[in-house]
């Protein structure tokens, strides 16, 4: 925010920070955000930064002048579940703050793809990736001398940095970490730099899960200063990530930046902040992934390779380049001028939301959303996006064998069956601002876990098999009798009860 403020008064342009919180630091540049609706007029711009629970929404829908919204992702509050309750109630507070926000918003910009099709989903208009801006200077600290020393002592060191957050998954850090160090490198160490409560249910199970695994050597820092952190960047043999949502990974370019080649797990827009940069893996698995530091530790070569990949994709992000995007993108917002609002897409008389349809087009599930829209006039099919295709800032339906689906990127990257499928952030802001019926096919999916409180007064779901597993068991009390069972053996009952019951909460028309 300070880094567009101060573009935004180099071109001319008067412009202050509001918020409801700050820390002595930035004390003197920050203003409450009560006195906002004060403070603005008819001519004024307000730049709303998204990413958690704000409360704003009100104080931001009643102040003048216009308003456009930089979304830096929220992250889903299933990331949470099991550790921070209170964490995971905001994060479904901010997705709401979201869509709330939308109809006093003329303008939205995302710091990816990945976010941006999430906008896209929840009916925002004129939506456009706006670069990251990232102070380059900032990460030429001088190293810490102690700490260089400390961890400078012949010993791969594997780095992660960023705070110990479940949604960082630095369990899975730690995983990787101690089949690197049993299977390929004795003579290695794990850092961690970044916030730990030691004494939260997320702190106490890394230690746990640290004593379990019987890995050596592993150094959780907490915060650090700059200096310490150069320390760690300038003895770290590879950069590892493991993170399962990320609207846009500095980390990862900082690690770039200070020559020291990525890992990173290719979740939500880690993919994208890379740019084919460092070493994305599609995989999980502590092995894999620990197979892949090896590589990188032993072939010199293929080393040099990865670390002058990450410099050229630096190239990109310089400060003038990024400032000189920022302004372009800004240009029509600064002019005074509104953009025209694009006509919304026709609305469907029924949602099938099928996430496996094109990942798994064998399954049951998928095989019935197609019996299903080719007997639905209009109907449309929600599904994931097949592993490597990219986040769209366009969504509308492609032909998979006939039959219209609209992809979404998942959060992470689809698993082979029987793995269950991932949650979807664009893909279930979709089923919530749709008014249509809702077919939820896989009721014990990720995706029908998380929209099934927000639409179950006009959802059906359908599943396979025994009746077990807490999803199940709550897609039942969510819908009752609306939840069918699809026997793959005799798919046209679960079809026959479908057909005859949708015309009566939705008003469909049947093509025989």
């Amino acid at each position: 925010m300070r880094y567009l403020q101060g573009l935004l008064r180099r071109w001319g342009h008067p412009s202050d920070i509001f918020a409801e919180a700050w820390d002595d630091a930035c004390k003197d540049q920050v203003r409450p955000a009560s006195d906002y609706a004060r403070a603005a007029g008819q001519d004024s711009v307000l730049v709303v930064h998204h990413s958690f629970e704000s409360r704003l929404v009100p104080l931001i829908a009643r102040a003048p002048g216009r308003k456009v919204l930089v979304y830096h992702n929220v992250t889903p509050a299933r990331l949470f579940e099991g550790f921070e309750r209170k964490v995971a109630a905001a994060c479904d507070a901010a997705r709401d703050e979201l869509l709330a926000l939308r109809p006093h918003v003329e303008r939205a910009f995302a710091y990816s793809r990945f976010s941006a099709e999430e906008l896209v989903a929840a009916g925002y208009r004129n939506v456009s990736v706006l670069p990251f801006a990232i102070d380059w200077g900032a990460f030429d600290t001088a190293p810490d001398p102690a700490l260089r020393a400390e961890l400078g002592d012949g010993c791969a060191n594997v780095l992660f940095v960023g705070r110990a957050v479940p949604s960082k998954k630095v369990d899975d850090v730690l995983r990787v970490f101690t089949a690197y160090q049993k299977l390929y490198q004795p003579l290695s160490r794990l850092v961690v730099a970044g916030y730990l409560h030691r004494d939260g249910a997320y702190g106490a199970y890394l230690h746990g899960l640290k004593d379990v695994l019987g890995a050596e050597r592993v150094r959780f820092l907490g915060r650090v200063s700059a200096a310490q952190l150069s320390a760690c960047f300038a003895t770290a043999t590879t950069y590892l990530s493991m993170s399962r949502h990320e609207g846009f990974g500095v980390p990862l370019l900082e690690a770039m930046y200070r020559g020291v080649p990525v890992v990173a797990y290719g979740a939500a827009a880690v993919p994208e902040t890379m740019g084919g940069a460092g070493l994305a893996t599609l995989s999980d698995d502590p092995a894999e992934v620990a197979e892949l530091l090896a590589v990188l530790e032993r072939n010199t070569a293929l080393r040099g390779q990865v670390i002058s990949a990450q410099r050229a994709r630096l190239a990109s992000l310089s400060q003038d380049a990024v400032a000189e995007q920022v302004r372009v993108a800004f240009e029509g917002v600064l002019s005074g001028r509104v953009a025209p609002s694009p006509a919304p897409p026709p609305a469907a008389p029924v949602e099938l939301v099928c996430p496996g349809f094109t990942v798994r087009p064998e399954e049951a599930a998928s095989r019935m959303a197609r019996s299903l829209a080719e007997r639905l006039p209009g109907a449309r099919i929600l599904a994931l996006r097949p592993r490597g295709a990219e986040p769209a800032l366009a969504l509308g339906p492609e032909d998979v064998g006939g039959v219209p689906v609209w992809h979404f990127t998942p959060d992470q990257p689809p698993g082979r069956a029987p793995a269950p499928l991932p949650g979807a952030s664009s893909l279930e802001t979709a089923v919530r601002v749709s008014s249509a019926p809702v077919v939820l096919l896989g009721a014990d999916t990720e995706v029908a876990r998380a929209v099934l409180p927000h639409v179950r007064e006009r959802a059906w779901g359908t599943y396979e098999g025994p009746p077990a597993g807490p999803h199940l068991e709550s897609a039942r009390q969510h819908l009752g009798r609306r939840l069918v069972v699809l026997e793959p053996s005799r798919p046209e009952d679960a079809l026959r009860t479908l057909l005859s019951a949708l015309p009566s909460t939705g008003g469909v028309s049947r093509a025989t």
